[in-house]
């Protein structure tokens, strides 16, 4: 098994030149310590085999040295020819490596590790530096690989700009929805997908939401979020077991009008939607089923009191309810929590209300 892997190791195209000269150049060490072994006094072939790699490296320690003309002659040719060697194999080892970067830059790679965060479509690159940044900032995805898929750059570009291939680990260049590409961006092995929109090209939906549910469908362990340019599309989510979307055309209207009506309310949202400074929105990660204690009868309202009472650094602003399509938010205090649902709320950082369940439930009244 493993000399059919060593033959086939071997029988690769691009290690025939280098294999070629690798052999040349211990032949041409093999005849020079004969010769040179033969020819000079006092010289074993043990000898000329020294003598030969200080004079293929130009190391010459001088400790040997050729006094007859057959000797002489050797040690040129061998010299020469060990000089020529290492220019070539310094050659094709920089041009190895210039072809893999002009690969990685124009996405023409493959990406093998694992865990990674996918981020699919690249509508502009100073959109995809934002998200970076924000990525940057964020506690879960900060030292999480990232790695670029898209069929396209801005500006028709072939290539990558180097300012942003240096802060991914990966960039893939191919049309989205095939398995070919998605496997080429290993997929498969990803934490999450995350499809970034255009406001100028609305069929880059349609492409989204078939690709994530491609994705779902071979990989549904990998959690697929969307952002769109039609409200329509957040529609389709349930129907491909999409994991999330946002829709940043209503986003932008409503935060306009709320502006208009409110003037200061957009640096309410910065700091909510941002990861740098200030509060943000989380959604609990466990059902307050799996609380510790009884949790019947309890109300939202018990929660708000209790979190108060015991100084926890979040805010319950309402519930997020599989049965409900929207977010139950502001919902009334006297709201009962049933087993599914998940605790949305306003903290600094992401809090773990589960290991807190039973000082909750204790604060019962």
């Amino acid at each position: 098994m493993y000399l059919k892997y060593i033959q086939r190791f071997l029988q690769r195209r691009e290690l025939r030149y280098p294999l070629t000269l690798i052999v040349i150049l211990f032949g041409m060490i093999l005849v020079f310590a004969l010769v040179f072994s033969i020819f000079e006094k006092d010289v074993t072939f043990a000898d000329g085999l020294w003598t030969a790699y200080i004079t293929v490296t130009t190391i010459g320690y001088g400790d040997y040295s050729a006094h007859t003309p057959a000797g002489r002659i050797i040690t040129v040719l061998t010299s020469l020819f060990g000089i020529g060697c290492f220019a070539v194999f310094t050659g094709i080892i920089v041009e190895k490596a210039l072809q893999r970067r002009m690969k990685k830059m124009k996405g023409e790679g493959t990406y093998t590790g694992d865990g990674h965060l996918v981020i699919v479509n690249v509508p502009s690159y100073e959109e995809i530096q934002e998200l970076l940044k924000e990525l940057d900032l964020s506690p879960d995805f900060k030292e999480i690989r990232r790695v670029i898929l898209t069929d396209a750059l801005p500006n028709g570009d072939k290539e990558i700009p180097g300012r942003l291939s240096s802060k991914v680990d990966g960039f893939i260049m191919g049309l989205p929805s095939t398995m070919e590409t998605l496997e080429r961006a290993n997929v498969p092995k990803a934490k999450a997908c995350l499809f970034m929109s255009s406001a100028t090209d609305t069929k880059l939906d349609d492409t989204n939401t078939l690709t994530a549910g491609l994705i779902e469908k071979n990989c549904p362990e990998v959690v697929t979020i969307i952002s769109c340019s039609r409200p329509a599309t957040l529609k389709n989510l349930k129907a491909f077991n999409i994991d999330g979307g946002i829709n940043a055309t209503d986003l932008n209207v409503g935060l306009l009008v709320q502006e208009l009506e409110d003037p200061g309310v957009f640096e309410v949202y910065s700091q909510l939607s941002s990861n740098l400074g200030g509060s943000q929105i989380y959604i609990s990660r466990t059902p307050v089923g799996s609380w510790e204690g009884d949790i019947s009868q309890l109300t939202i309202g018990q929660i708000k009191l209790a979190a108060i009472r015991l100084s926890f650094p979040a805010d319950l602003i309402g519930v997020k309810r599989e049965s409900e399509e929207k977010l139950l938010l502001s919902s009334g205090n006297d709201l009962q929590l049933i087993a599914t649902d998940r605790l949305v709320y306003l903290a600094k950082e992401r809090f773990e209300w589960r290991s807190h369940s039973l000082e909750i439930i204790g604060q019962k009244v």
